[in-house]
């Protein structure tokens, strides 16, 4: 698929300063030709999977105008003719001035049609959110007000635009807001809203729940984007940003945003109320009409049915399997660059070890160090502070950015697969008839194209990561999300209560994987481990010399306890020895140790209960904790530190421990961050990770062994979607699914089939493609879309939960035969949740942080113990 590498979105069709670029070499002379003699065609602004616009001048008026024409690749393509035939035939019935209005439409021969439409001079909306921020209340409210009515007019016609957007929306150089681009609209109630059986048109992030599911669409479901498009002006961020496509439809189907006056509390009540009334999950209790939206910005709401709440869970959904292939064809979407780098691959598998000796050596006593200090401080439940504890390894952030793969096949009418596989719009159209040469009014008749015909693959190759907002085909023969069952039916009920020895036999039956979404979230900690229940209530259990639990004391229990503290949260990170939460309304919360300031409150004082970081950051649910420091997301992107700095682990170009949050150095924005042992790693939003901190491992991955005190990109031009930070190594996982690890490996956690260490990602030795990574201490577990559970490295303790205690140095799979959505590993011990809300850990159990009311190490995934309600 193709991105935009700094943003993951469609480029813009305006003109700004970013677009003086000469027309690409790849231009359709024959239509640019075809042009010549009425326009001159000054640059490209914008190109798509069918469709290339450039900026042009009329040669007879001087006006400049934007052009759309069929790509060269797509000349002769039916169905692309047809799909812009559509585009131009819904425009020219609009006459709104708050619609990007068409002018004429041309023939071009061989070369296809043109659509000749006004050139707004000025910038997108998503290009004024990112350079401004939250929009002003006013001015949020003029955007909603003018593409209401644009929407208002093509309601009333009859068309239902189905990709609202901010990069849809053009601001010109008076402020008034235009809406463009009804490429892939429908006429409601004439046109079936699915091109194949199956397949849900729009984009992710503003799609409505209806929309997800392909029935039938109405107006309504543009009055829900066109809240979502409030909520990111009001915020400054978009709704569920950082997340993967099926983690985003999840969202949209299941999980309401948070008020928009939570971050920022001048923001008048009627417009908070009027964003909140579009959102409404269920079409019946949104505003009914964009003219029922607009009389509510005028303080005259009309009435609406109850409001449709359902709580927010903490990362509810990371994975969902894509319920059925789809067959796929290009459509217009402006792009800019393509997301995954065919050439990375040589350079990353040349994968060089740490050029110094005395450094692995080093690291491997610092390894030993760490099991044996698991165990030693596991002997008593106070045990006084040894100097191991300092250097202990961090509990592993897992990534909730995770991508899941569709299948990719083009339409036979396209011809042979060109080039590599794409993750497209689909857009069905009418069958144009005549074009009129008039260059006044274009007049495009037609009716309607029959199915796209083609053949599939479902071979795990011909699979494609989709990012970004681009309109995308979603396939879905069921819902393509598993509505959550209730509570009551979260466990079997042939459930024992804690079973002496963990058997196949004393655990609950393998949960299939049809939708991979978890009702809760569970993370494995140093000696212990917490989960977010669907409520968003925190349950920690196991060691709590330091206050780690939260539960208000420092004893060590072997099942989940209640935080306390009467927050609802939307993340939670153990540590080592102590643990650190994002509240609904972007409170970060920790807890636990805090003599190098770990717990981000201005002290150095432990708790056992959460205390607030300081600062008044408002924080996305991103939260990380390592042995000694902690990180988190404002909603903006920017990453913040606190605590240990000894190793440059803040990020901030310094070394000196920080006891309230620290910005990290170098402006970048970032879609999730992972704390490891000492150093932190992070993901860009275009896919890039960096890595700061400790490397005498090579952890963090640039190819040397030396500290950095700021961001330094990973080496390989690798795109991730999920990373992960260990004790001295580190994991991401590519758009394709492979998965690549750098630093030690004495264990065989790199999962290369050696024990070498390596400064560079390596590939790990295996067939499956991931969706998600936990690093560990000495091992790493890695999850698949179908659920499938895989670990490898050090298993001293059970913690691979093949059954035994013999390291891999390749993946192996868990045993148990459960559908996994989301597995979290940090000391010697692993965890994992079921699509059905069900937690299970295997390894190290000392402390009781397996949660199955015992103190005996499990080879195999044994049922937490969870507390009535959670």
């Amino acid at each position: 698929m193709l991105i935009d590498p700094e943003t993951g979105d469609a480029v813009s069709l305006t003109s700004t300063a970013a677009d003086e670029g000469r027309v690409r070499s790849d231009h359709p002379l024959s239509a640019v030709e075809a042009l010549a003699p009425t326009y001159e065609v000054l640059r490209e602004i914008g190109r798509g999977g069918t469709a290339i616009v450039y900026l042009a001048r009329d040669r007879a008026t001087g006006d400049e105008v934007a052009i759309k024409v069929i790509r060269p690749q797509y000349v002769g393509d039916d169905e692309a003719f047809k799909r812009l035939a559509r585009e131009a035939r819904f425009i020219a019935r609009l006459d709104h001035p708050n619609v990007v209005a068409l002018r004429r439409v041309l023939e071009l021969g061989h070369a296809g049609i043109a659509l000749v439409m006004t050139h707004v001079a000025g910038r997108t909306l998503k290009q004024l959110i990112h350079d401004s921020g939250s929009l002003p209340p006013a001015r949020a409210e003029r955007v909603l007000r003018d593409v209401a009515g644009a929407l208002g007019a093509a309601h009333a016609l009859g068309i239902v635009h189905r990709d609202v957007k901010p990069d849809n929306i053009f601001i010109d150089s008076n402020g008034r807001a235009l809406l463009g681009d009804f490429g892939v609209a429908r006429s409601m109630g004439t046109e079936t809203l699915l091109t194949l059986s199956g397949v849900a048109i729009g984009t992710p992030t503003y799609m409505a729940p209806e929309q997800i599911d392909g029935v039938e669409l109405d107006g309504r479901g543009d009055v829900y984007s066109l809240g979502l498009v409030g909520w990111e002006m009001l915020t400054g961020h978009r709704p569920w940003e950082g997340e993967s496509l099926y983690a985003v439809l999840y969202h949209q189907k299941h999980h309401p945003l948070p008020d928009v006056r939570e971050g920022r509390p001048e923001i008048p009540d009627r417009l908070a109320e009027v964003i909140a009334g579009a959102i409404e999950k269920d079409p019946a209790a949104r505003w009914q009409s964009t003219a029922a939206l607009v009389a509510a910005l005028d303080g005259m709401a009309p009435p609406r049915q109850a409001t449709s709440v359902q709580p927010v869970t903490s990362e509810t959904v990371q994975f969902v399997r894509p319920a059925a292939a789809a067959i796929v064809t290009p459509v217009e979407r402006p792009v800019v660059a393509a997301a995954v780098n065919d050439s990375a691959n040589d350079s990353v598998n040349d994968a060089s070890p740490v050029p110094a000796p005395a450094a692995q050596s080093s690291r491997e006593v610092r390894e030993a160090e760490t099991l044996a200090a698991l165990a030693e401080l596991s002997t008593s439940e106070f045990a006084p502070r040894r100097s191991i504890v300092d250097r202990l390894v961090p509990r592993h952030r897992f990534a909730a950015l995770a991508a899941l793969v569709l299948i990719v096949v083009f339409s036979l009418i396209a011809g042979a697969l060109r080039g590599r596989s794409r993750a497209v719009s689909l857009a069905d159209g009418g069958s144009t008839g005549a074009l009129s040469r008039s260059a006044a009014v274009p007049s495009v008749a037609g009716g309607d194209i029959g199915p796209i015909t083609g053949g599939t693959r479902s071979d795990s190759a011909s699979r494609a990561v989709v990012t970004g907002d681009a309109p995308i085909g979603v396939p879905i023969t069921a819902p393509p999300v598993a509505t959550p069952p209730p509570p009551a039916a979260a466990a079997p009920a042939t459930r024992p209560t804690v079973p002496p020895i963990a058997t196949p036999t004393a655990m609950p039956a393998a949960v299939p994987a049809r939708a991979l979404a978890t009702r809760v979230s569970i993370v494995a900690g140093g000696r212990h481990t917490c989960l977010l229940a669907e409520d968003g209530r925190a349950y920690c259990w196991g060691g709590n010399d330091r206050g780690q639990l939260g539960s208000g004391s420092m004893e060590r229990l072997v099942t989940p306890s209640p935080v306390s503290a009467d927050l609802r949260l939307t993340s939670i990170a153990p540590g080592l020895t102590h643990s650190c939460a994002i509240a609904r309304g972007g409170t970060a919360w920790c807890w636990g140790a805090n003599d190098r300031g770990q717990l981000g409150d201005g002290s150095s004082t432990a708790r056992s209960a959460p205390v607030r970081v300081a600062g008044g950051h408002t924080f996305l649910h991103r939260a990380a904790a390592g042995a000694s420091h902690s990180c988190a997301l404002d909603l903006g992107g920017a990453a913040w530190c606190w605590g240990a700095d000894d190793h440059g682990q803040l990020g901030d170009n310094e070394t000196s421990d920080r006891a309230t949050p620290s910005a990290v150095a170098g402006g970048h924005r970032y879609a999730n961050i992972e704390a490891g042992w000492d150093f932190t790693c992070a993901l860009e939003r275009d896919g890039r990770a960096s890595c700061w901190g400790y490397n005498a491992s090579g952890q963090l991955g640039d190819g040397t062994a030396s500290d950095r005190h700021a961001p330094k990109p990973v080496a390989g031009g690798l795109s991730f979607t999920a990373i992960s930070a260990g004790n001295g190594h580190a994991c991401g996982v590519t758009v394709a699914g492979e998965a690549y690890c750098w630093g030690s490996n004495s264990g065989g956690q790199l999962g290369d089939g050696t024990s070498v260490l390596r400064s560079r990602p390596v590939r790990v030795q295996t067939d499956a493609r991931f969706v998600a990574i936990a690093a560990g201490a000495v091992h790493t577990c890695a999850v698949t879309a179908d659920g499938d559970a895989y670990c490898w490295g050090r298993n001293t303790y059970g913690q691979l939960g093949e059954g035994g205690t013999t390291d891999h140095a390749t993946p192996v799979r868990v045993a148990g035969g459960h559908a996994f959505a989301s597995v979290r590993a940090f000391g010697a011990h692993t965890c994992g949740a079921t699509p059905s809300g069900e937690a299970f850990c295997w390894g190290y159990n000392l402390d009781g942080q397996l949660g199955d009311g015992s103190r005996t190490h499990r080879t195999r995934p044994v049922y937490v113990e969870r507390p009535s309600g959670a």
